[in-house]
């Protein structure tokens, strides 16, 4: 790694600010897209007000580097105690996506606070129709497109934690992904490196397994944090792999934010990610990816799926604020850089960078989601990325 990517990640991770607070509240008088139509149609929503539930919906076609098609965001945040001091925020959200590819995905994603916290559940649960580009395995990774690889997945993660102290929580998760119907159509004169890699084999898989979790989180508001530090890390028992061998996995991330202001939206906010299997062979399609984290959100200025091997390190920190008082628009500054390690080592060579800016429309003031569109750039690479919620 060269000098100026030591700086880099020295800048994004030690002179990026560490305080630690629970008040993710802004005294800025808000207004949100609701606020708008009302407006326009002069409707008064004395009842709306009253409701506990906040719901989002976000149907709109997206454009991105490899693919078009429509997105429908559906979120909801509510509070499973009147106490919100004691309760933290729970969410769940529903993003179907269809494309030209003929890319068809159905996930559900949520995250659930009891009473007092007492109980935290994290889910997973998709379903896809997903022919997605390959590029190659670790440094083997070429600039064109090396394949498409295609395939259909059913995939159930739940995990569940219960409160230790204060803001540590310790649990335990049930993972299955189900792989049917892979097949490739190759776009060189040699193997492929998914050929390589599973010695040919396009069979069906199902890999099951369990993790065991450690959880802090100080975050108030999960969809949109201002304050607070998220800290995961998971170790993935897997009963399943390539010949039918057993593998682990390690899944860790961290996410720390930092306002500037009390009463304007400034804030300051940083992720490290590291995902790696060890002690077996995992599926290729189990293989540490770009943009494959378990919210999709890894890899702006990449496409889904650029860089693959059996660990990967990833590092981002941006900046949100305020374009109009009234925090209805609002734009993001971010960078980030990651690296995939040489195939069956953990060795990072090759470091990529990118970054980008994105522009902030306030969605439900209620729940403080926004709009969010942001185009990321990399060398011979870009994304464009549209949702409900920050990226992390």
């Amino acid at each position: 790694m060269n000098s100026l990517k030591i700086k880099f990640i020295w800048f994004v991770f030690f002179i990026s600010p560490f305080c630690y607070s629970q008040n993710d509240s802004t005294a800025v008088e808000s207004k949100d897209i609701l606020d708008v139509i009302r407006k326009i149609f002069k409707k008064d929503d004395s009842i709306s007000k009253q409701r506990k539930l906040a719901f989002s919906l976000l149907p709109v076609p997206v454009g991105a580097n490899n693919s078009n098609g429509l997105v429908v965001s559906f979120l909801t945040t509510f509070y499973l105690d009147e106490n919100h001091e004691t309760t933290n925020m729970s969410q769940v959200s529903f993003s179907p996506y269809f494309s030209f590819n003929k890319q068809f995905v159905f996930p559900i994603q949520s995250y659930i606070y009891t009473k007092e916290n007492k109980w935290n559940f994290i889910g997973d649960y998709r379903y896809l129709i997903y022919p997605q580009l390959t590029y190659g395995l670790g440094n083997h990774n070429t600039t064109d497109e090396m394949s498409n690889l295609d395939y259909q997945q059913w995939r159930f993660y739940q995990f569940v934690t219960r409160k230790v102290v204060g803001n540590y929580r310790l649990g335990i998760g049930f993972l299955y992904d189900n792989y049917q119907n892979i097949s490739e159509e190759s776009y060189i004169d040699e193997e492929t490196d998914y050929v390589k890699y599973m010695n040919g084999d396009f069979s069906d898989e199902t890999s099951f397994g369990f993790a065991f979790q450690g959880l802090y989180d100080s975050r108030k508001n999960i969809i949109n944090p201002e304050e607070g530090l998220y800290v995961e890390a998971d170790l993935r028992i897997n009963t399943s792999g390539v010949d039918g061998n057993k593998w682990q996995s390690l899944y860790f991330d961290a996410r720390k934010y930092h306002s500037f202001s009390k009463t304007k939206h400034r804030v300051w906010a940083s992720r490290a990610f590291y995902w790696s299997t060890f002690g077996g062979k995992p599926h290729y399609l189990d293989l540490p990816s770009i943009g494959w984290d378990r919210d999709g959100k890894t890899g702006r200025g990449f496409t889904k799926n650029r860089y693959r091997s059996n660990a990967l390190i990833y590092l981002e920190t941006e900046y949100r604020t305020d374009i109009t008082r009234n925090g209805f628009l609002g734009a993001v500054f971010f960078g980030n850089i990651s690296s995939v390690s040489q195939l069956d080592t953990y060795k990072f060579d090759k470091w990529h960078p990118a970054v980008g800016t994105g522009i902030r429309i306030k969605w439900n003031k209620k729940n403080n989601s926004n709009l969010a569109l942001d185009y990321g750039v990399s060398k011979n690479d870009w994304s464009l990325r549209l949702g409900l919620t920050e990226n992390f």
